[in-house]
């Protein structure tokens, strides 16, 4: 006849009670984890997204504009606020872009043929066209820190977006 410790230490051992939230502690850190990553690279398609369509506006604005400056100015306004006047309360249409990151190329001269609007991968990317100013890369922000949350600080995925949109000239 089996002591009642034993008979209490048994019971303990095979007892399953707990077995589920042993293995959810478990999994906790790995699907936080991946909901981090899927958050971030979703939210920097939406950022590529939106920053391509408004180059794609910005374009297609010059191309059937003379190319002044009043109208690069409501050119490189479409990029950064969606608008072709941004006001002090505008919201930029991405977080921390500015008009030094918008890039205003023509090809042709003295007869311009094409337009280019672009936000640069590296600074040398740009040869803006006269009147226009030299633009920097923007590089998108993440809302988690992977690289801490993986320990390794070298990670991240603040990358650099760089739409860019050409369209033909309409003015002659």
């Amino acid at each position: 006849m089996q002591s009642r410790l034993a008979k209490l230490v048994n019971s303990f051992i095979r007892c399953e009670r707990g077995g589920a939230l042993a293995e959810l502690a478990i999994m906790v850190p790995f699907l936080a984890l991946m909901l981090a990553g899927v958050c971030g690279v979703g939210r920097y398609f939406q950022n590529y997204t939106t920053l391509a369509k408004a180059t794609r506006n910005a374009s297609r604005y010059l191309s059937n504009h003379q190319l002044n400056a009043q109208e690069q100015g409501r050119a490189v306004n479409l990029v950064v606020c969606g608008k072709l006047a941004c006001g002090g309360g505008d919201p930029p249409l991405v977080k921390g872009i500015s008009s030094s990151n918008v890039c205003l190329e023509s090809i042709g001269s003295p007869k311009v043929t094409s337009v280019t609007v672009k936000i640069p991968y590296t600074a040398a990317d740009c040869t803006p066209m006269a009147g226009a100013a030299a633009a920097t890369p923007y590089t998108y922000t993440p809302i988690f820190n992977i690289g801490a949350l993986l320990n390794v600080p070298s990670f991240s995925m603040a990358l650099p977006i760089a739409p860019s949109t050409t369209m033909y000239y309409m003015i002659d």
